[in-house]
């Protein structure tokens, strides 16, 4: 084997970042709108161009985690932690499977890292929806309003914020502050999905039905 095909063989596989983002964009899109088997399928794809992408490899953790698949999804997200320790998207992501399965304390531990730290807004803004979905899901109304709140000043369109401020309300029995925060919620967007779920929470509410849950 000659010098020159010698270092030729050693050459690391050229990644298609471009290529890649397209099919991030159209997963991201996806997990929006709610459709994570979709959002998992373009994951997939962006990963066949780029496999070393981390956003990547998070967002696939995120789309199985939002697909109930959780023990898959701490594997994913282990492993992004594992090569970056300071990826706090992951770590975000990852209290919201600990909370899921029941781990709180972990799930504590990981989204407060997040939403403390100042490198990734978008790990900020999760890590403190997520805390106030675990406040939520513990009955504690004034920890959870103030991880809502917060998140909805870090991104005011962010509806799903007001619907589950809503529902802590709505849970513990103050319904007319919950229908004044679903109306806001609508009011800020009425035509998104969220905004809809807010009208519609509204509608159960006065009926005296149960807000459903979506987180």
């Amino acid at each position: 084997m000659t010098p020159a095909r010698a270092n030729s063989s050693k050459r690391p596989v050229r990644e298609d970042h471009l290529g890649a983002s397209t099919f991030l964009e159209k997963s991201w899109n996806n997990i929006a709108h709610g459709d994570f088997a979709a959002g998992e399928a373009s994951i997939k794809q962006a990963l066949e161009h780029a496999p070393s992408n981390q956003y990547a490899h998070v967002l696939l953790g995120w789309a199985m985690m939002r697909q109930g698949r959780y023990d898959e999804a701490i594997k994913v997200l282990d492993e992004v932690l594992g090569r970056d320790p300071m990826n706090s998207l992951a770590r975000a992501t990852l209290g919201y499977v600990c909370m899921r399965k029941g781990l709180l304390r972990e799930a504590h531990e990981h989204m407060t890292r997040a939403s403390e730290q100042m490198r990734d807004p978008k790990a900020t803004l999760y890590g403190c929806f997520y805390l106030g979905l675990l406040y939520s899901q513990q009955r504690d109304v004034i920890e959870a309003e103030r991880y809502f709140r917060r998140t909805l000043s870090l991104a005011p369109n962010f509806i799903e914020a007001y619907y589950e401020l809503g529902r802590t309300f709505w849970i513990t029995g103050e319904r007319t502050e919950a229908e004044n925060v679903w109306k806001a919620g609508n009011g800020a967007n009425r035509f998104s999905d969220w905004g809809k779920r807010c009208a519609e929470a509204i509608r159960l509410s006065k009926a005296g039905k149960e807000a459903p849950s979506y987180s």
